[in-house]
Order: C-alpha cells, then structure tokens, then sequence
C-alpha cells in the first residue's frame, strides 16, 4: 500500500509539471523518446488517444509504437531491453515475477468490467458445443497460453462443470481467431474487442469467461523493467501523467475515441458505435490487480503474491 501511495503522490506532482503545455517544457525543447510495445486492441488503445489528442508530446514524449500479439511477446521484449514501456494483462506480469523477471507496472490500463464485457468465449454458430463440459477434448484458441484469455477460459470451464485440463490450447493472435472458429480449425476461441463486434454475426456466444476471474479487475496495465526504471524514472513518470489525462478523457468521450480507434484499427464505423468499449482504470489500485493474480497463479503453480509487490514505487 505504500508502494502505491508513493507512486500516487508522484503521478500527481509529475501531473502539475506535465499536465498541460503551459506548464511543461519549453516549446522548442526537444521531444524524449520512449519505444512502446502495445497490444493492438481496446484495452490498449489510450497511447492512440494521447498521440491524437497531444497527450505525450504535452508531457515530453515522442513515443513510438510497435504492435505485438500477445502479453508473453511483449514481456519478453521489455526484459530484454526491445522497448522501454509495454502493455501487458496482470497474469501475465505476475507469473513472469513469479519466474524472475524483472518488470513491474507503471500505470494501469484496460478494466475488465461485467456491466461493459469486451471479451467472450465464442464458438461457431453451427457448433455442438453448447457449455463447459462440451469442451473435452476439444481446441480453444487464447492470445497466449499465459495469457488472461488463458487463464479466464480455464476458470470459466472449472466453475462451470467442465475439466479445463482436458481441453487443449492454441496461441493464437486476436485478428485471426474469428476466421479460425468459423472455418473449424479451432472449436472456440477467447476474443476481446474490437475483434467480437467485427465478427459478432458468425460467432456463437458461450461465456462471458473474464467474469470467471471477478466482476471487476485490471485487465491490462503498462509496464517496464526494473533496469529501465532505474534510469529513466523522470520519463514513466511523465508517461503516468498522460496516461491517467487520457482515461479520464476516454472513459468520458467513447463517441470521440471510437474515431481514433478507427484510424489505428481499421474496423467499420457502425461496428465501433455499437460494440462495448473498454473502461480505462485511473489508479493502479492493488485491489483491481489481485483477481487476475490469483488467477494466473492458480494455472501456473506458482504461489500467489501481492499485488503491491508488481507495483512500481518511485524513489522519495
């Protein structure tokens, strides 16, 4: 809890100094570069809304983007020095402390929220699979086999009569798991947004699985190393600063951001004004982190941890 006032009460002090272009740096000083990896998604879509809307060049930053497929990939890149800030599920980032490896969260991001699901188990419309135990045996597709699709799926299937250890898992990448349910190649798939709304009328609903871990959590967060840290705390602060502007302003604007979604992921404009859209968490609160951690650890066999212990703490 420390750990999170501390970060707290230097969000806040980094806010009055970058907050807004008044207040920040000199016009003519020079832009600091952050290479960031992100999840191309809904629950990762705020860098989109701070480089649109000026968030990051306020702060100082010029951040660039590179897209990857799953939380594992983008953790292995950010320990490996391949970015300097990522976006990750908190399973993920708990079962890679739980392994050694140094990254920790710096801001939050997507919230898994039941009253605004973003994320489903699907079947085909023609499947014979109609609830948990139906998936014996068969092939359900995650983003990544330590991922929160991964372990929401299993969580679902055990709290509804099925045997999650009976069902095997394929890795694959959010875009192509519509196509791959409907042409059977998979027999069901964990998809989030804006993929479910795109290919809603050739999927099946099953479950709403993510509320197999709770009814409200931190889904997503961004994230960096411990050795990044060390040096470039002035940056990740600046960073929190615009993050935390841009949820505020997108929770409070769907209509607005839905048009930047559009530019960044190239979807129809009906289907961005009628899918559910992700609420963003503006706090990293331990309490919306624990649910997804007890999760992982539940799937991993590690021994839950605290979520204050993947919380960064700036230094006094």
């Amino acid at each position: 809890m420390k750990a999170f006032r501390r970060l707290a009460l230097a969000l806040v002090a980094a806010a009055l100094a970058f907050g807004a272009p008044a207040a920040g740096r000199a016009a003519d000083a020079p832009l600091a570069v952050i290479n960031l990896i992100n999840l191309p998604s809904d629950n990762a879509a705020e860098v989109y809304y701070a480089l649109e809307l000026g968030y990051f060049k306020d702060a100082g930053l010029d951040v660039r983007i590179t897209p990857m497929t799953n939380s594992g990939a983008v953790i292995a890149a950010i320990a490996g020095g391949g970015g300097d800030i990522g976006n990750s599920v908190v399973g993920s980032v708990a079962d890679a402390r739980g392994k050694g490896i140094p990254v920790l969260f710096i801001a939050p991001a997507g919230l898994a929220d039941a009253s605004s699901p973003t994320a489903a188990l699907v079947t085909a419309k023609d499947s014979p699979i109609k609830q948990a135990a139906d998936l014996t045996g068969k092939t359900v597709a995650v983003s990544g086999l330590n991922d929160l699709a991964y372990f929401a799926t299993r969580a679902w299937i055990d709290a509804h009569g099925g045997n999650s250890s009976a069902v095997k898992y394929l890795e694959l990448p959010f875009p192509t798991m519509a196509a791959a349910v409907t042409s059977h190649r998979v027999d069901a798939a964990y998809i989030v947004e804006p993929f479910y709304a795109v290919n809603e009328s050739t999927l099946h609903l099953l479950a709403r699985a993510s509320e197999a871990v709770s009814m409200k959590y931190m889904a997503t967060g961004w994230i960096a190393s411990e050795s990044w840290l060390q040096t470039h705390a002035d940056l990740a602060l600046r960073f929190g600063t615009a993050i935390h502007r841009t949820a505020l302003w997108a929770n409070a604007h769907h209509k607005e951001s839905a048009a930047i979604l559009l530019k960044y992921i190239k979807i129809d404009p009906a289907i961005a004004e009628r899918m559910n859209r992700v609420p963003y968490a503006v706090a990293l609160e331990p309490r919306l982190l624990q649910p997804a951690i007890d999760a992982a650890a539940k799937y991993t066999g590690q021994a839950p941890i605290s979520a204050n212990s993947l919380i960064w703490a700036p230094a006094k």
